[in-house]
């Protein structure tokens, strides 16, 4: 049984080929891995900075609502008591409807 050379060679340079090939199939899949683990800290450094902002903007508009509530039930005490001074003297105040 006698090889032939040019199928020798044939067989050998298409073994290298796919090798080769498999090997630049590799350092491409390396390239893109490391290009989607960049990608995620990047992420992960947006979203933790989004949540700090989201929560001071939550604290903030929070903070506004308890004192706004606040000063509301402040005027609400203040026109309370205007109305006992008042009622004293005989004065009625009438009950306004509530708007809707």
């Amino acid at each position: 049984m006698k090889i032939d050379v040019n199928n020798a060679l044939t067989i050998i340079l298409g073994l290298i080929a796919v090798i080769g090939a498999i090997y630049r199939l590799a350092q491409i899949e390396s390239s893109i891995l490391s290009k989607i683990t960049a990608i995620e800290k990047k992420i992960d450094i947006h979203l933790a900075e989004y949540n700090g902002k989201s929560e001071m903007i939550h604290y903030r508009l929070h903070g506004h609502d308890e004192l706004i509530a606040h000063k509301f039930q402040r005027c609400w005490d203040e026109i309370k008591d205007i109305e006992g001074y008042l009622a004293k003297d005989g004065f009625i105040p009438r009950e306004y409807p509530r708007s809707r």
